[in-house]
């Protein structure tokens, strides 16, 4: 079996591809992990774990050895823009086949939040490498609108922009991973696309009926205040997401769609 190496393994995204490389059967799956002694349960499915930090480049050229694709994953900050694009260059030097990145969902029609520029910094390098590349552009995780306390906050900054009738497009982490492994296993269709992914669209009042989190609407001066991440929110209202969640739901026909992804989640 080819082998993909996985970067984030140990987080939400990276750890969803992982799950679904291992249920398509077809891969021999290697996490690139920072501390592999805390990986143990990684190590129980059967994955291969190695060491590398995307802030030390040189730490990345033996992890990619032997290896057909990569999904590429950072976290937010500062440093993001630079660790994508040593992971790509690494990807590139090694002859990579396959490189999947995981941007956002509108990077390329907005400019001034910086974790979309990021982002949008290390899709343009990619552009420029001999790497083939699939880019994967999530809208916002349902399981934000889960999460202990900051539930409530989020839904409130996005009442201030969205009000009661603007809906806004989210995907569950899950089906994230499942189309990273659809990538990896049909390049002939998904090679050199950039694809936008959701598999619902809510209004607040609705996303707060299902989870049955309160909210107030903060009024936009306070969000204003914020800084410059809190402009994604009024780009929410102005344009925000637009994946066309019909069509990918052909490609994935076990989409999730808000409330369906509730029901398996345990109690908040």
């Amino acid at each position: 079996m080819e082998r993909i190496l996985v970067t984030g393994a140990t987080g939400n995204q990276g750890g969803a591809v992982v799950d679904a490389l291992l249920a398509d059967g077809r891969w021999d799956v290697r996490a690139l992990v920072r501390q592999p002694e805390r990986a143990t349960s990684l190590k129980a499915k059967g994955v291969e774990v190695v060491a590398g930090d995307l802030d030390e480049p040189v730490s990345l050229t033996a992890p990619m050895r032997g290896v057909h694709g990569v999904f590429s994953v950072q976290g937010r900050g500062r440093r993001e823009a630079a660790q994508g694009i040593a992971l790509a260059d690494a990807a590139a030097k090694a002859g990579v086949s396959h490189l999947v990145y995981s941007s956002v969902g509108g990077v390329d029609r907005v400019r001034g939040i910086p974790h979309f520029d990021s982002k949008w910094q290390i899709e343009q390098h990619l552009n420029t490498l001999d790497v083939p590349a699939t880019i994967l552009r999530p809208a916002s995780y349902m399981e934000g609108f889960t999460m202990r306390g900051a539930a409530q906050i989020g839904l409130s900054m996005m009442a201030a922009t969205l009000g009661r009738d603007r809906t806004l497009q989210m995907i569950a982490v899950r089906d994230i991973g499942i189309f990273a492994a659809l990538a990896f296993a049909d390049p002939d269709d998904y090679l050199g696309r950039a694809l936008e992914l959701a598999g619902d669209e809510l209004t607040v009042p609705q996303i707060a009926d299902a989870t049955g989190k309160r909210y107030v609407t903060l009024p936009k001066t306070l969000l204003r205040l914020m800084g410059p991440e809190a402009r994604m929110f009024f780009w929410f209202a102005e344009s925000g997401y637009k994946a066309d969640i019909p069509e990918l739901r052909i490609r994935h026909p076990q989409l999730l769609d808000f409330r369906t992804w509730l029901t398996g989640q345990p109690p908040h």
